[in-house]
């Protein structure tokens, strides 16, 4: 053999043990076996909410953070509610009182329907 299929020989078997490590810690059938703690961790992934809590819509691709917490609103809502946010905190380090002083559901959809 020549070094250099040697060494390429070397590579594939270094590939082939960093899959099959990748995928046991990801959870995969690598049969990399191994007990030491992996290096990765499955994020469980919660239920997607039924409904935006802002203008009811089902399908998104993204859920976001509103008043409500966490998932609780569809991305075009969860954008303009995080834009809303970043106003009435820049409004606040300026010393001045903000035009909005607390973001709750409602004022959410009275600032979208303005928006429109």
């Amino acid at each position: 053999r020549s070094m250099a299929e040697a060494d390429m020989e070397l590579i594939r078997t270094k590939r082939a043990l960093t899959t099959m490590a990748a995928a046991a810690a990801l959870g995969g059938n690598g049969s990399g076996g191994g007990g030491g703690k992996n290096k990765y961790r499955k994020r469980s992934r919660a239920t997607p909410p039924g409904k935006c809590h802002s203008c009811n819509i089902r399908e998104t691709p993204e859920w976001r953070r509103g008043p409500d917490g966490a998932r609780t609103l569809c991305n075009a809502c969860g954008l303009h509610y995080a834009k809303l946010v970043r106003k009435r905190e820049k409004a606040l380090a300026n010393g001045e009182s903000p035009s909005i002083q607390r973001i709750d559901m409602e004022m959410l959809r009275a600032s979208a329907r303005a928006a429109d």
